[in-house]
């Protein structure tokens, strides 16, 4: 019986089966265990980007007006005495006036007749409308004009260096 001389050359029974099992490596496929372990780690490499990306963003665009118990209007060193800063906080709007030192006030943006936005004037410390030139005092109250209604004030308050608006 002849034998071809390639086949006799290190051919036996196991070189046979280790050849069989190299072949069914081959045509490997994932199965449960590798889309279990790619989803872990694709979930943990989301949460990492996650939380640097929420780390990264300010905070002030976490802030939904209608649930929070204050509005940062400003740091005390970025609001110099006489000046003022309109703030919106949800659909209302807010004129907040520094008038001294430690003193500040906060008051209705808008006037309570037009809706016309209020303007703060340092020099004769007043409040005033500039669409029917009504003028109000640092406490809302209508000093002249033709409304006898004051505005709606809200009570302001420094927390670390920080002013803030409070009480809708």
């Amino acid at each position: 019986m002849e034998q071809d001389p390639a086949s006799s050359e290190g051919s036996n029974a196991t070189g046979d089966a280790s050849r069989d099992q190299f072949e069914e490596r081959v045509d490997w496929a994932p199965g449960f265990n590798e889309y279990l372990l790619g989803g872990v780690i694709g979930l943990t490499l989301f949460s990492i980007i996650l939380t640097i990306g929420l780390y990264l963003i300010p905070r002030e665009s976490f802030q939904i007006p209608e649930l929070q118990q204050a509005a940062r209007v400003a740091e005390v060193t970025d609001f110099p005495v006489g000046a003022s800063r309109v703030i919106t906080w949800g659909s209302e709007v807010i004129l907040v006036i520094r008038s001294g030192s430690d003193e500040y006030d906060a008051l209705q943006g808008t006037s309570s007749l037009d809706g016309c936005m209020l303007e703060w004037d340092p020099t004769s410390l007043r409040v005033v409308s500039p669409c029917n030139f009504i003028v109000y005092d640092l406490h809302g109250n209508v000093v002249r004009g033709l409304t006898t209604v004051p505005l709606h004030r809200y009570p302001v308050y420094v927390r670390q260096g920080t002013v803030y608006v409070s009480g809708m």
